[in-house]
């Protein structure tokens, strides 16, 4: 069937960028959009959480460039993506910015999106289905607890900024469900904080680690247990946490 994709169904020009989410990890959940999108790219320039197996859908003369930025074996900074996006796009080759999970749910699109607007490049966004989505399923929970409220948290610092400046004060008095993502290196602290301003110490966490992928694992904790676990289990992203019932 997908041998059988007209081009036409999606608009992918010479000289654009298209932002697409590769999903949170089984080559089965991206778009079909985003599978059309990897056939006829000429540039691919993907990050750390992309599953290689989708890079084979590649055409064999598709330029393919590892941009992963992982805490311990960065490939390349964020000037260099913006560099290499803007470089391709004027030699007018189709170039796809690939991202795990959604490409706009706590990545730098954004900020690519602005280089290549002021730079007059075209640029389009495939959205993916986000990690959190999958957690949600296997926990089979919703979004939202009693309070009908969901917070989604990046344990991730900012360029510039530090943990501490997250807003954990505000994120516990709405009393609801908290949504981690790539939170390994700082759920200790994140977890220490909330405590700190009365969640409590026993809510339940749950914590999966390489969702939707065949060595996926899943582990349930409390608020105060989880730095503990994460130890014990010797847990590495990608993961993601959930805390509340």
């Amino acid at each position: 069937m997908r041998k059988n994709y007209k081009h036409s169904k999606f608009d992918f020009k010479n000289g654009t960028v298209v932002l697409a989410g590769a999903g949170p990890g089984s080559i089965d959940l991206i778009t079909l959009k985003v599978d059309l999108a990897l056939r006829i790219a000429d540039v691919v320039i993907y990050d750390a959480l992309v599953n290689s197996n989708l890079l084979k859908k590649c055409k064999k003369q598709a330029k393919l460039i590892y941009a992963g930025k992982l805490k311990n074996a960065r490939a390349c900074s964020q000037s260099d993506i913006n560099r290499w996006l803007l470089f391709y796009a004027l030699k007018k080759k189709k170039v796809l910015r690939l991202k795990g999970g959604d490409a706009s749910f706590f990545s730098r699109g954004s900020q690519e999106i602005s280089y290549l607007k002021k730079n007059n490049v075209d640029c389009k966004v495939l959205s993916g289905i986000t990690c959190s989505q999958v957690a949600m399923k296997i926990i089979n929970k919703s979004f939202f607890n009693k309070s009908s409220i969901c917070n989604f948290v990046t344990g991730h610092k900012k360029l510039n900024t530090q943990v501490k400046n997250l807003d954990l004060n505000m994120v516990s008095k709405n009393k609801g469900r908290i949504i981690i993502y790539m939170g390994v290196g700082q759920i200790g602290e994140i977890a220490e904080k909330l405590i700190k301003n009365r969640r409590n110490p026993l809510e339940k966490v749950y914590i999966i680690n390489n969702a939707s992928l065949q060595n996926q694992r899943f582990f349930h904790t409390t608020l105060k247990n989880c730095k503990k676990t994460v130890i014990k289990k010797k847990i590495s992203p990608p993961t993601i946490f959930v805390i509340g019932d």
